[in-house]
């Protein structure tokens, strides 16, 4: 069995220890490039609010020593080098995320570093007046041929616009989404899929029935 992830995965990552214990090969390629943005918030903010670890790594140049810091998750959270305040621990429920970071923050200013193919999920809870959405870096999409899998798994909307560009998901194969976002956009291009976060997916008992069908 062949499974596909859109991303390049350390060795001692869940799901490669799947691949060997269950014997399947694992396909790992990351269908996007990224590039720095020069750019300087316009407005005064109080908090920085990172909705990913490549936000944190093009952004955390606008941490303050009086700007407090908050984050989309546990999963970000461990990729964050300063003193966290807010931390969601909903990743797979942005509109929940947003609410409950929008109690949090109350009148408070926010400084959302991003992509330039930001969806905003978290950010458009917010009045336009309180929030400043910063591009920090450019996502760009790098298609490329991918061999025929019997699972996909993507792990972000723009990886799977990416894979789309040159490929098709055979008949049959099982796809997994990581969060409702990319789950979202694949059902937008007729592809019915689950969806994971890295808090909530235990790898060998998801992949296991492909593997002994």
């Amino acid at each position: 069995m062949k499974v596909f992830i859109s991303t390049e995965l350390e060795a001692n990552h869940p799901l490669v220890t799947a691949s060997n214990s269950l014997g399947f090969q694992l396909i790992q390629h990351s269908l996007l490039s990224f590039s720095a943005v020069d750019g300087v918030p316009n407005q005064p903010y109080d908090l920085v609010f990172f909705s990913s670890p490549r936000a944190y790594a093009f952004g955390q140049q606008f941490i303050l020593p009086e700007t407090k810091v908050a984050c989309v998750s546990e999963g970000t959270a461990r990729h964050i080098q300063h003193p966290i305040h807010w931390c969601g621990n909903s990743p797979s429920k942005p509109t929940q995320t947003a609410l409950e970071f929008k109690q949090w923050v109350g009148e408070r200013r926010v400084l959302f570093p991003v992509s330039s193919r930001s969806l905003g999920s978290i950010s458009s809870a917010f009045p336009p007046a309180q929030i400043e959405c910063l591009t920090v870096y450019r996502t760009n999409l790098n298609p490329r041929v991918i061999e025929s899998c019997t699972v996909y798994i993507f792990t972000s909307p723009s990886n799977a616009e990416a894979f789309l560009l040159q490929n098709t998901i055979p008949g049959g194969a099982k796809v997994i989404a990581k969060g409702t976002s990319t789950q979202e956009f694949l059902q937008q291009h007729g592809i019915e899929s689950t969806y994971f976060t890295d808090e909530s997916i235990h790898w060998e008992e998801a992949l296991a029935p492909w593997v002994n069908p």
